[in-house]
């Protein structure tokens, strides 16, 4: 480590000019699970429903070290369509995202597929950085009411740190509401040809839940908020931090 530090400051000396830049990274992070109806319920409804995570995910800061998407789709049985892990930047995600296809098929287990994604979408393997602090977030979209038990599983996301969001339609409103983490992180259009009418309110209860677990968990000890970045240039010089070592910096 010592003599990587020696290159670096014998790099820095020699250069012309030397360029440094501050990352603030101090935004909060989020791990964020789609988790879709793709029940025959929903077949007439999936391009909305598409449509609208495509306008979440593009609201989303996605990028390395930041946020993180996974999208699963479920009728009788759950499957990803990809991990927190699996993407890395914005415009492969919405990529994903647009090339989805409804499921289709029945009965509609909702409790099933939420086992699920805390088992396996939610995982460290599956890239969840849960174990760093990072806010776990569930966004569901049911059409249609359960053919099995929702509590459980429900209960169980949340007593493991899942903030669980949820938007239903008429006919599965009130278990949606069952299955958030509060009342107030449920909401209810007639068809999800409504969505759009709910984006907005919607995203701003998902960053204000977010917000406020930031700020009462506890700092993790390894992680820094700050990034350095260091750019060799032959324009010209900007210094943005002291560096002992920066010979611009011992001029101030």
């Amino acid at each position: 480590m010592a003599s990587g530090f020696a290159v670096l400051k014998e790099s820095v000396l020699r250069a012309k000019h030397v360029v440094f830049l501050l990352v603030d990274q101090t935004a909060p992070r989020k791990d964020v699970v789609f988790l879709l109806d793709g029940s025959d319920y929903t077949r007439n409804a999936f391009p909305a429903m598409k449509d609208f995570v495509q306008r979440v995910v593009e609201k989303l800061n996605v990028m390395e070290n930041r946020d993180r998407v996974s999208v699963v789709q479920y009728s009788r049985d759950p499957e990803a369509h990809f991990y927190l892990n699996t993407y890395t930047g914005k415009e492969e995600t919405l990529d994903a995202v647009r090339a989805l296809r409804h499921k289709g098929g029945r009965p509609l287990n909702t409790g099933a597929a939420l086992q699920y994604v805390r088992d396996s979408a939610f995982s460290p393997s599956s890239g969840s950085r849960r174990q760093e602090g990072v806010p776990q977030i569930l966004i569901l979209l049911s059409g249609a009411r359960s053919s099995d038990n929702v509590d459980t599983p429900a209960t169980s996301l949340k007593e493991s740190g899942v903030l669980i969001f949820a938007i239903g339609t008429k006919n599965s409103s009130r278990e949606v509401e069952k299955i958030s983490s509060d009342p107030t992180y449920a909401q209810s259009v007639s068809d999800f040809s409504e969505l759009p009418n709910v984006q907005q309110q919607f995203l701003a209860s998902v960053n204000t839940a977010v917000l406020e677990v930031t700020q009462t968990s506890p700092p993790v000890l390894g992680k820094t908020d700050l990034t350095i970045l260091l750019l060799i240039s032959s324009d010209r010089l900007f210094c943005g931090v002291f560096i002992p070592f920066c010979p611009q910096c011992r001029e101030k």
